[in-house]
C-alpha cells in the first residue's frame, strides 16, 4: 500500500500543481468521435486559419500504426507535411501550445503553415505507444513521419523550448516542421 502511496502522492500534487497555478486557462476537450471515422478537430478552434490541418486519432478506431498510416494518406492529398504529436490533457506545454493555436498566435500559426499535425493522447493510448517505435516518455513531443506513417527518426519534444509561451515554442516547431 505504501508503494502505491508513494506513486500516487506526486501525481496529486502535480495536478493540484497544475490547477492551482493555471486556474483560468481552460482545457479544451473534444467530443468523442464517431467509432468509425478520424474526426478532424473542429475548425475554429483548433485551426484558426487555413494552412494546416490538426487532426485527432482515438484507439477504439484501430491501431496507432493504421491510423497513422491513413492519415498520412490524407495529409499526402492536401498538400502538407505529415507529423504526429504524443500529448496529454493535463500536459501545461500541451496546453499552452492549444491555447496559442486558439488565440491566433502569429508565431505559432507561422510555425503550423503547410502541417497535418495528428494528436495522440498518451493516456488514451497506453500501452501502444510503449510497444510501437514512438517513444513518449516526455510529452509533448512530435515526430515527423514517412508515407507509410512510420517515424523518420525526426523529432522534437517539449524540453526543446524554456518557457511554454510561443516565443519560445513557434521557432523550435517552424525550425522542427520545416527544416
Amino acid at each position: 500500500m505504501k508503494k502505491h502511496l508513494i506513486f500516487l502522492l506526486p501525481l496529486l500534487l502535480a495536478m493540484l500543481a497544475c490547477r492551482t497555478l493555471f486556474p483560468d486557462k481552460a482545457i479544451r476537450s473534444t467530443p468523442t468521435p464517431p467509432a468509425v471515422a478520424t474526426p478532424v478537430l473542429e475548425a475554429t478552434a483548433f485551426a484558426p486559419t487555413p494552412g494546416f490541418t490538426l487532426t485527432r486519432i482515438y484507439p477504439k478506431n484501430g491501431a496507432l500504426q493504421s491510423q497513422l498510416a491513413a492519415e498520412v494518406k490524407k495529409a499526402k492529398a492536401l498538400g502538407q507535411t505529415p507529423f504526429v504529436e504524443f500529448d496529454a490533457t493535463w500536459c501545461p506545454p500541451c496546453q499552452a501550445i492549444t491555447r496559442s493555436l486558439a488565440d491566433k498566435n502569429t508565431l505559432m500559426i507561422d510555425a503550423y503553415q503547410g502541417v497535418y499535425l495528428i494528436h495522440a493522447d498518451v493516456d488514451e493510448w497506453g500501452q501502444e505507444i510503449v510497444t510501437s517505435v514512438f517513444n513518449a516518455e516526455n510529452i509533448p513531443v512530435f515526430y515527423a513521419l514517412d508515407s507509410a506513417g512510420k517515424s523518420t527518426g525526426a523529432t522534437v519534444g517539449g524540453g526543446a523550448w524554456n518557457e511554454d509561451i510561443p516565443e519560445n515554442m513557434a521557432p523550435v516547431l517552424k525550425k522542427f516542421f520545416h527544416p
